[in-house]
């Protein structure tokens, strides 16, 4: 099986098929001539041959596998800036994630009209006299219902 020359590609650029050698002979030369040969010194073996495949791509090929890998690392990292920067929408959906569209909207309301204080007088504390006059009043609602005095049991005469 050495004496097979695999596939090359010359100093030109040019792609060479695969060849066998004649009995007898080796596949001789090195990654970008190759011929049979009787001499065993100028002998190029298949895992060397294979070796050279490695590192027969073009200028163009290079370049294209170079960008890819420098568009990548771009893209990971202008992901990660996005997650990380609170100026970046990312990170600001981030932040909100969990919360519902109503959050944004805080308005702070008492589940119960509050009472006014009296002094002990009976003057309200805190509010001026009439505080919006010329509207009516809204009937107050006190948010507990009303409290009634307990009952105690009539004694019952003993038997």
């Amino acid at each position: 099986a050495n004496e097979d020359c695999l596939w090359y590609v010359d100093k030109n650029g040019t792609w060479h098929n695969g060849f066998d050698c004649p009995l007898i002979t080796f596949c001789c030369g090195n990654c970008h001539r190759r011929y049979c040969c009787l001499d065993a010194f100028k002998m190029i073996t298949e895992r060397e041959q294979k070796r050279c495949m490695l590192f027969q791509f073009s200028p163009t090929t290079i370049a294209g596998i170079a960008s890819s890998i420098l568009l990548f690392v771009a893209i990971i990292a202008t992901m990660v800036c996005c997650f990380m920067c609170s100026c970046c929408y990312l990170y600001q959906r981030r932040q909100q994630r969990g919360r519902t569209p109503f959050d944004a909207q805080q308005i702070p309301m008492a589940s119960y009209p509050v009472q006014p204080m009296y002094d002990a007088y009976g003057k309200p504390l805190g509010h001026p006299e009439n505080p919006h006059a010329g509207y009516p009043m809204a009937p107050q609602y006190s948010g507990m219902p009303p409290q009634y005095a307990v009952m105690q049991p009539a004694p019952y005469p003993p038997q």
